[in-house]
């Protein structure tokens, strides 16, 4: 399918398609239309068996593409999650010779929904265009707005140095046993046969993909957009494998949700074997609502659904917001700017992460695209950083942003692995820094990202599975012992195991030893004075003493507290 291309503006400031443009809907060389077509699944049928059983329906002029193998679906979806279940229909793709062929294939009793193939594009940006006109041309709503895709702010080091991304390294977290699906136009992977004619510059820590027979060799066809979104990912997370999930089409064929379906259900197949991926970053989308009225609009669509499949999985899910504000618009985005005319599809979902971009100065980006988002008023749901030197001079647009976001959300995930696609978005939502209007706003969401608050907000006051008694004995402070948090504690998941009597200053935690377990209900720490009943024997000579008179407070549970490195305290 050859789209219709305008003036190329991609270049090495940052990979894109620039101006190429695409019809709705997409058309072959014969002006043949690919269209998705669903239909019913017989229980227990593979997905070869039910390419087989639609090569044998009439299907009214319908050529099946025997290079596509059927995508399952499950029933649910839209804007909820869906059950966990067999599949109970299948996705096919073929050709057809005009939309009244696609009317016809609606009527078919043998399909339940047809949709046209949309083209995609990434979401890098080389060049920016300010409105010439409108009340609105080229305001920056939270001034000073970046417009300049090509300076870089720093390096990639000083992003993770300013996300938190290197406190978590320093706490022992880099990402290992981490997989993150970079769904893209494809990496040059060290190891692999790389096709000829690309780039020398190969990636590291690429270890599987799809297409199966050839991921890891190619990234042209994005302009080496791939290459630039795994950099980003490992500059957060060193130490994390990739998957090169490549949905570029073709020599001279656009990427098309099509292979992002197969994609996506490439990476929900693996999920289910081996708990990998475990994020998806997702840099790419539609510039205008022209590109698929439905796909933009239609929380039922094929690949929208398969999105909330993954998320439902537990796979967590990240997509740029896109490049269409209206300050400064990537020149793809047509009359699609602003605010309700810029988030389309998949990239709006209100179960994904939604990633706007600033830059390390704590500059909005102008192009950063505008909610409401078509399936989600409230979106975007943060901002990550954009514009800094890493694969390209300048790795830019939500494009950036979002792998540079990929890669914190994976240490997260290494940090805490019992956290989820819900905890991950609610703790980087309360712990972002708001740089626009006050609370959630259209242009920054909640804020910028702050990985080691949320990393805090996350971990919560946390059970250790072993944790030992002080190993020396308390003595009796003169002041209150007052309990850390002040707050509401979370549920704890392990015991508490002790190896000498401890009375704990927390009473309605009610800690005692031997083994016992804290009731699995929220408590909140209540001050209490020591009377000497609660403080045991003396300390024997030479224990030291962690109290030192009247004016001292100390909190139960505070890292450091005592003096016994093997020691660990409730909440350290």
């Amino acid at each position: 399918m050859a789209p219709r291309r305008g003036a190329d503006k991609g270049g090495k400031g940052g990979a894109g398609s620039g101006g190429t443009e695409y019809q709705f809907p997409l058309r072959d060389a014969d002006g043949r239309i690919s269209v998705l077509v669903e239909m019913a699944a017989t229980p227990g049928v593979s997905a070869v068996a039910a390419a087989a059983n639609v090569r044998a329906i009439d299907l009214s002029g319908f050529e099946t593409d025997e290079e596509f193998q059927p995508v399952p679906l499950r029933a649910g979806g839209g804007l909820g999650l869906m059950a966990a279940a067999s599949p109970t229909t299948y996705i096919v793709r073929g050709r057809v010779q005009d939309e009244a062929a696609i009317e016809e294939l609606r009527r078919h009793p043998a399909t339940l929904g047809v949709w046209g193939d949309t083209a995609i594009a990434p979401f890098p940006i080389a060049d920016v265009q300010v409105p010439a006109a409108g009340p609105a041309a080229g305001v920056c709503p939270i001034p000073p707005c970046d417009c300049t895709p090509t300076v870089p702010h720093g390096t990639i080091a000083d992003v993770a140095n300013y996300v938190g991304a290197s406190n978590l390294w320093a706490a022992g977290y880099r990402g290992a046993g981490m997989v993150v699906g970079i769904v893209d136009g494809g990496i040059t992977a060290q190891g692999r046969p790389v096709k000829a004619g690309e780039t020398t510059r190969r990636i590291p820590r690429v270890v599987d993909g799809w297409p199966t027979a050839d991921w890891g060799t190619e990234a042209s066809r994005w302009g080496e957009h791939g290459n630039m979104t795994s950099t980003d990912v490992l500059g957060m997370a060193p130490e994390a494998n990739i998957y090169d999930l490549r949905i570029s089409g073709a020599v001279d064929n656009p990427g098309t949700i099509s292979r992002a379906l197969q994609a996506f259900q490439w990476a929900i197949d693996r999920h289910r074997v081996d708990g990998t991926p475990h994020v998806l970053s997702n840099s790419w989308g539609i510039f205008q609502q022209s590109w698929d009225p439905s796909y933009a609009t239609d929380p039922n669509h094929p690949f929208t659904r398969k999105v909330v499949e993954a998320i439902g999985d537990g796979i967590l899910v990240l997509f740029a917001a896109g490049n269409c504000g209206d300050t400064c618009p990537d020149g793809r985005c047509g009359p699609d700017v602003g605010s309700g005319r810029s988030i389309w599809g998949a990239n709006g979902h209100p179960l994904v992460m939604t990633v706007a971009a600033v830059d390390k100065d704590e500059q909005y980006v102008g192009y950063s695209s505008i909610g409401p988002a078509a399936l989600d008023p409230n979106k975007p749901d943060f901002c990550s950083v954009t514009h800094f030197t890493g694969y390209f001079n300048s790795d830019s647009g939500t494009s950036a942003a979002t792998p540079v976001l990929a890669g914190c959300v994976a240490l997260l995930k290494q940090a805490v692995p019992t956290a989820t696609q819900d905890s991950i978005k609610n703790a980087l939502k309360a712990t972002a820094k708001d740089i626009g209007p006050a609370g959630f706003d259209q242009w920054t969401g909640a804020g910028i990202v702050r990985v080691l608050n949320a990393y805090n907000n996350l971990r919560g006051f946390v059970v250790h599975s072993r944790l030992a008694c002080p190993s020396i004995i308390t003595p009796c402070p003169s002041r209150q012992i007052l309990c850390r948090p002040s707050v509401a504690l979370p549920c704890p998941s392990q015991q508490i195991i002790c190896t000498r009597s401890v009375i704990s200053p927390c009473v309605s935690l009610q800690i005692a030893c031997p083994s016992v377990s804290i009731p699995c209900q929220s408590q909140v720490c209540q001050t209490i004075a020591c009377a000497s009943a609660a403080c045991g024997p003396p300390p024997p000579p030479g224990a030291g003493q962690w109290w030192q008179g009247a004016p001292t407070e100390s909190w139960y549970g505070d890292p450091g507290y005592g003096d016994d490195p093997a020691s660990e305290w409730y909440g350290g």
